[in-house]
């Protein structure tokens, strides 16, 4: 049980919990107040003491409480750390593409042809189809 003093009124409020996921659904005013009034321990209680304290930050911080939607706050956070990166993984690729180019520009290299498009000038080197010269035995 956590048991919270309001100082400007004198009202004592208590948050019975349980398990440490239970801050998730109380109030924002309980989170509020969590987060505002550092939790006091003995020593033997420490860990766990500071396990609830860091649980209470984090609601208030991404503002989870009872009265919000999870997947307001939730889905926009990850979008968010999934579009950077992206754009870093994008950056990154086109750095590579272009030192790669430098590279092949600086040695001298260039990549094959890998498309099957004919080039003119080796076109006009294949000489036609002649019955002449390619022995219909009838046109001799």
């Amino acid at each position: 049980m956590i048991t919270l003093l309001d100082g400007n009124t004198g009202d004592w409020r208590h948050i019975h919990v349980f398990d440490l996921m239970w801050l998730v659904n109380c109030s924002k005013k309980d989170i509020e107040c969590l987060f505002f009034n550092k939790i006091v321990y003995n020593e033997v209680d420490k860990h766990q003491s500071q396990r609830y304290q860091k649980l209470g930050n984090v609601c208030f911080a991404k503002d989870i409480n009872s009265g919000r939607y999870w997947e307001s706050m939730w889905r926009n956070l990850e979008l968010e750390e999934f579009l950077k990166k992206e754009r870093y993984n994008e950056k990154m690729e086109k750095k590579r593409a272009d030192a790669a180019k430098l590279v092949s520009w600086r040695l001298g290299l260039e990549k094959p042809v890998t498309d099957q498009t004919p080039i003119e000038k080796e076109e006009r080197k294949i000489p036609c189809w002649s019955k002449a010269r390619d022995g219909d035995g009838v046109y001799r």
